[in-house]
């Protein structure tokens, strides 16, 4: 694990150095910077697989290809075994190194042959090649400038703000969608000419050529049809054996690996699966909340954090999270993104506490993204099933499940297509950016559609029932863009690794075969999986009320930030760019504050606030 930076065209020493200086974080352990006559790479590390002889960049025999990597290859055993009965010789342990091996023997196809999560980066000396790619989900990020015939490159956009001549500017595009989305959707980003490499894509640089992109990967959801065939235990069979296959290549390391163990479903899974894989103790970390934050249901957390732990025999460990003083802590969440982001932010301050302990740890996330959790899942059949009983009146579609007694609401939501009631569940629609934005920002920005934005995630799925549309869909937008964003940048910012099983490759591809009809059913969200961990946790820990860590930060803004939220949406603090029209955002503070605490409405203010601390930042102190 490492942040990774370079140069396609040019050796330009000097920019790499201060493009790898502000990548600390990512790598505290170590930093080598390599170069030739038409590139320069270099790489910050945090030492995790060969601590001695895993520095990067690392090159094959001859030196004629040059690889760094960010994140971790898993399968990276058998294949240098592979190579080196190939004749490959291996001067280290490293993964990195594996893949300059696997590209010299296979050129470009070397991807298709990765399971693990990591953002790449190969310069081929003799084709005069550059090659960016990406792991198939985006756990790891990967930003790229065009400029001059050179192609720079980072882990993060603050690298690419060192480029000698770039000009801080907004994009107009990435802003207009942010403020529905919670976070620029790739291959957007904030800055101008910035963009994102999206998930599951490598891209060739040649010099005086235009950048080609091209997809390498696509998980199949149309297999779920097949299925029906399969018993439900059959299913639990298949899940159990290809997430203990995932569990234990991400045990590969050889430093000490830390679990999140929150106490409920996909952590508590996953740590059993290691408990019994690892033939040793494992560390696991429960944290809560301290005095007054704590929510209903943590201590709850603690208790069945403390039965599995129990159970499985692991060197358990419980952090206590007092959280500090809000307005002083965003900047520095904000400056993790280098964007605009008010997504989930509470991974900050738990990896705060972890990499105390650990500089790599394992988590459940993925598993609500593929088996159905949240209110669009929830939403999913119900939707489809009361537009059916609409045009039909046959009463087999009355089955609205969790919305029975919510018919008003879901009635309100309900679209015969599946995008334009998705469109229903963003920040800010369309209109209502019309009215929030500046008059010269709504010209400026007149172009844009954020409901065909979305519908073109709708488009070509390979899915066919209305629950596995919807996972099909927001894995190519909700889960790259902002959970594994918040993942990795918020751990990172603290040098810590994360891994999850639920997003092995191979797990992926089984769970989107898996028909919407055993993700959630008889009003049970992912409900195969459960009954999966049935084998391993107890029923009272698998069907509890989710609670999660969820910081309730618009619950904060409601009852003890007022003060806050009226001087950073100050007419005065808007007035630095006059973006926004500053009587809608005062109309939206006076409506947040005068009736009672409205979620939608605070998350409208948060976006604002997310915005006006990242221009603060970036843009108006430099």
């Amino acid at each position: 694990m490492c942040g990774i930076c370079g140069i396609f065209g040019s050796p330009e020493l000097d920019t790499l150095a201060d493009m790898v200086r502000v990548l600390a974080h990512r790598g505290p352990d170590d930093e080598h910077i390599v170069n030739g006559k038409h590139f320069c790479i270099g790489a910050r590390r945090l030492s995790i697989i060969d601590l001695e002889g895993g520095r990067q960049p690392l090159s094959n025999e001859d030196g004629t290809i040059w690889v760094a990597q960010n994140g971790e290859i898993y399968n990276f055993p058998p294949l240098m075994e592979s190579l080196s009965s190939k004749g490959h010789t291996f001067r280290s342990r490293s993964d990195t190194e594996v893949v300059a091996h696997l590209y010299e023997e296979r050129g470009d196809e070397f991807v298709n042959f990765l399971n693990g999560m990591y953002a790449i980066a190969v310069w081929d000396d003799k084709k005069r090649k550059g090659l960016l790619v990406r792991d198939r989900v985006g756990k790891k990020p990967l930003y790229y400038l065009a400029k001059d015939d050179k192609l720079y490159f980072a882990s993060e956009i603050k690298s690419l703000l060192q480029v000698p001549g770039f000009t801080k500017r907004i994009n107009y595009e990435a802003l207009y969608y942010y403020l529905s989305y919670k976070n620029t959707p790739c291959p957007l980003t904030i800055f101008q000419d910035i963009f994102m490499l999206p998930p599951a894509t490598a891209m060739h640089f040649y010099p005086g050529k235009r950048l080609r992109l091209y997809k390498y990967w696509q998980p199949n959801f149309a297999g779920a049809n097949a299925k029906l065939g399969i018993s439900e235990e059959e299913t639990v069979d298949e899940l159990i054996s290809v997430l203990k296959g995932a569990v234990s290549r991400r045990l590969i390391s050889d430093v000490p690996i830390g679990f999140f163990l929150s106490g409920g479903l996909d952590s508590g899974l996953t740590t059993a699966l290691a408990a019994e894989i690892a033939g040793k103790k494992i560390n696991t970390f429960t944290l809560t909340y301290a005095g007054d934050d704590t929510l209903p249901g943590k201590q709850l957390d603690r208790d069945n954090a403390r039965k599995i732990s129990q159970i499985y025999g692991t060197d358990h460990h419980e952090e206590m999270v007092d959280f500090p003083n809000f307005p002083d802590e965003f900047p520095r969440i904000i400056r993790s993104f280098d964007e605009p982001f008010c997504g989930v932010i509470s991974t900050y301050f738990l990896s705060r506490l972890i990499s105390k302990h650990v500089k790599t740890a394992i988590t459940g996330d993925g598993s609500d993204e593929l088996f159905g959790s949240y209110l669009s899942h929830r939403l999913a059949f119900p939707v489809y099933n009361y537009i059916q009983y609409q045009n039909t009146g046959d009463a087999k579609y009355k089955d609205f499940q969790f919305f029975q007694n919510d018919m008003g609401y879901l009635a309100g939501i309900a679209e015969p297509q599946d995008w334009k009631w998705r469109y229903k569940l963003l920040v800010f629609s369309d209109e209502e950016k019309r009215t929030l934005l500046a008059p010269e920002m709504v010209e400026s920005t007149s172009n844009y559609d954020t409901g065909r934005h979305l519908e073109k995630y709708f488009q070509n799925l390979t899915a066919t029932d209305p629950l596995n549309r919807m996972l099909e869909a927001e894995f190519h937008f909700q889960l790259p863009d902002q959970v594994l964003a918040f993942s990795d940048r918020l751990s990172m910012a603290h040098s810590l690794e994360l891994r999850t099983a639920y997003l092995d490759k191979e797990f992926v591809e089984l769970a989107a075969r898996i028909p919407g009809r055993l993700k959630i059913k008889d009003g049970e969200t992912k409900y195969i999986l459960k009954k999966a961990a049935l084998r391993y946790l107890p029923r009272e820990i698998i069907y509890r009320k989710k609670e999660g860590f969820v910081m309730p930060v618009t619950e904060w803004l409601y009852h003890n930030l007022k003060g806050y939220v009226q001087a950073i949406l100050s007419q005065q603090s808007l007035s630095c760019h006059n973006l926004f029209n500053y009587t809608y955002v005062q109309g939206l503070i006076d409506k947040f504050y005068s009736q009672d605490y409205d979620y939608r409405l605070g998350n409208k203010l948060l976006s604002l606030i997310a915005f006006q601390v990242w221009h603060d930042l970036y843009l108006k102190n430099g």
